[in-house]
């Protein structure tokens, strides 16, 4: 239940939606510092979660769309996932050749629970 209640605040002081396209949050759950940081522009989707407590599982999940010049749109997604004494886990993509980011967010999860989200980001 403790786990629950840490995830459900971890949600609502995390979601928030950016209206540039870069962005961190901070959620402190006793004790605990978890910061994600999403990134989304033209040429990179990038997203990292750090959370100050060794001895967990963590993962950041990078979701994106892409369009190509000829305007076709394909979506995706990039990940990393640490364990152990690592606090910090990092994913990063490059768009790939005539081809630009257009939308992207960002999941942070601990030990299979999503702590953090970046909320929607779109590229102007």
């Amino acid at each position: 239940m403790k786990r629950i209640k840490k995830m459900a605040l971890g949600m609502a002081l995390a979601i928030g939606l950016f209206a540039g396209s870069a962005g961190s949050c901070y959620v402190a759950a006793d004790s605990v510092k978890v910061e994600l940081t999403a990134d989304i522009t033209a040429v990179r989707a990038y997203g990292k979660l750090v959370y100050n407590e060794a001895g967990h599982q963590i993962k950041v999940t990078v979701f994106y769309q892409e369009q190509g010049s000829d305007g076709l749109v394909r979506g995706g997604s990039v990940s990393d996932v640490q364990f152990g004494n690592v606090t910090t886990a990092v994913a990063s993509r490059n768009n790939a050749a005539g081809y630009k980011f257009i939308w992207g967010n960002v999941f942070g999860e601990v030990d299979d629970y999503v702590v953090a989200t970046s909320g929607d980001i779109y590229v102007k």
